[in-house]
Parts: C-alpha cells; structure tokens; sequence
C-alpha cells in the first residue's frame, strides 16, 4: 500500500504501523484499502480500516505493553468471548506482533459513565460478565490473583522512578492486608476481563446488545475482583454494589460485599501505580495520565478510612467473635 494513500492527512507517529499491518494481509490489497485512527484507547493505538465493503477495527500493541500485557492470552479471551457472544468476531491475529483485527461493529457506541445508571444497562453488563465467568471449555493460559496484578505494578511502578505517593507504604501494607484475609478464605479462579471501564463494552441502542472487549489484562482471577473493578472504576454508590451482589449471586451476602468493598481499595491501588508506569512510558500523547493517577489517588484515600474497613478484613479472614 502506498503511504500516500491514506484517509487522514495529519501526521501520526503510527501511521507506518497500520500500513504494515494492511501490506501483509492479501485480501486488503488492491481494492481502495482506507484507515484512519480510532481515538480513546489509552493502552494501544486502534485503527478503523475499511477493505472493500468489509470494515474492520486494528490494535495495535502499545509501546513496551508487553512488561505487563500477554496478548497471546489477550487473544484467547478474546476468542471466548466471540464464542460466547459477548464480543466481536476475530478476523486476524498475528502472534509474533501481537497485532489482533476484529470485525467492526456497526451501529455500537461506546458507554459512558452515566449509562451505569440505566438499570437496563446495569443489568446487562452483569449478564455479559456472567457469560465471561462462566466459560468453561477454554482456561486462559494466565492465572493471575487481583494480588499478583497489583503488586506488579507497584513494582513496574518503582522500576521506572516514576512519581510514588507519600502513602506508598501505606498502599503495600493495606494491599498486604486484604490478601490476608481473602487468600485465607481463598479465590475461585474463573476467566476474569480485569479492566471493567465503562469504555470497553459497546452498546447497540436498536437491538440493546452489548458486547465487551479490550481483553488485554484478562486471567484467570476472581469473578469478585471484576465487579469491584466496574464499581470502582465506574463509581457505584454502595446501592449499586449490593444489587450487583443481588443479582449476580442470587441474594445479598454480607461476606461477598465486604470481599467487593477490600476489592474495591486494591482496584485503585493497581491502577494508580498503572497509571504512573503508562506516564513513564505510554506512546499514547493524547491522555493524562497523571490526571487519571489523581482520581484513584482521591477514592483510595476515601475507601481506606471507611470505619467498617477491619470489620471487613476480620469477616471475610473468618474471624469470629469481633
């Protein structure tokens, strides 16, 4: 493909990326192949390509994502979730790139952070986590803990001189804490998406289907640890929290929502550290991740002096007489 034919005129520092990606598939050559960038990924750069009358969406691995990204078992979970119906079909995946292409999906829009507040949608998300938990012909080749996530990043973090709060050490302790007590009454592992922003499902306004993506820190993790993620990340008051609870078990447990709400503090733990390796080292420009570092920052300091916090930790450790 010539570079000079291409969709947008503005520079883009990736542009020699999705040409590479587009000369090397036979089926898009010769016939008006045309891209242009998808803004508002913050780990990868994306591309919307349009081959013929076929229109497909290309990630691209980010810049030294392969320090905390498996994309083989990203690749996986995305097939899992094809399978389930819960995610787009996958046309392409190139192993030794990491490349993965998948067919774009028309007439879906990305949600918001407002649409947590539509029941319907509220419901709908649990229902396609559910499917994702559920899974159980395909194990990804990953076992992760929420613990192992995180202290990950608290590593990368520090191995990169990056910014570290003034509560550092407060943040190791507490997050050594709340493994304590979980890791006692121990993790049922299941596939896990482990990334639950509102930005990686795709709704259908017509039909209400919702599809999930963005598999790139998918585990096998705790099913508990993705419903803190969405909470947290999508700010659920405690209302949300226990209807989550609710409807995704059955009924409402005092110990599954003490087990979400010590979830919810290593949630923002890992993702602030994230936040400072991605400002270290993201070739993302677009995004602020300093910014994003200052909101875990802010709700972290909140959830850790909640006054039912060593409640918390003594339930779900199994201690009793307290």
């Amino acid at each position: 493909m010539n570079p000079e034919n291409h969709a947008d005129t503005n520079v883009d520092p990736y542009e020699n990326d999705i040409i590479s990606v587009i000369n090397r598939i036979d089926e898009w050559k010769n016939i008006n192949t045309r891209y242009e960038r998808v803004i508002g990924g913050i780990t990868n750069p994306n591309w919307k390509v349009v081959a013929g009358e076929k229109t497909y969406f290309v990630k691209i691995p980010g810049k030294n994502t392969s320090s905390f990204i498996d994309r083989n078992c990203a690749h996986i979970a995305n097939l899992i979730a094809a399978a389930e119906d819960i995610g787009p079909a996958v046309c392409y995946y190139f192993e030794e790139t990491g490349v993965e292409i998948f067919k774009w999906l028309e007439e879906y829009r990305t949600l918001n952070f407002g649409d947590v507040l539509n029941k319907e949608i509220f419901y709908k998300i649990i229902e396609v986590l559910k499917k994702f938990h559920g899974h159980v012909k395909t194990e990804l080749p990953v076992k992760k803990s929420p613990f192992e996530q995180t202290f990950e990043m608290i590593k990368l973090a520090k191995k990169m001189n990056g910014y570290m709060p003034p509560e550092i050490d407060r943040m190791e302790w507490l997050a050594h804490q709340i493994e304590e007590s979980i890791m006692t009454a121990g993790i049922n592992y299941v596939p896990c998406h482990n990334d639950n922003w509102t930005v990686n499902y795709l709704y259908n306004e017509s039909t209400g289907d919702l599809k999930l993506t963005d598999f790139e820190y998918a585990a096998m993790s705790d099913a508990c640890w993705d419903a803190a993620d969405m909470s947290s990340s999508n700010y659920f008051h405690e209302a949300m929290d226990k209807e989550w609870i609710r409807n995704y078990y059955g009924e409402f447990d005092e110990l599954l929502f003490a087990r979400l709400k010590l979830y919810k503090i290593l949630v923002d733990i890992r993702w602030s550290m994230w936040s400072i390796v991605q400002s270290r080292q993201s070739s993302v420009q677009d995004f602020d991740y300093m910014q994003w570092f200052g909101t875990k920052m802010c709700r972290l300091r909140q959830f850790w002096n909640d006054p039912r916090l060593d409640y918390w930790l003594k339930l779900v450790r199994g201690v009793s007489g307290f």
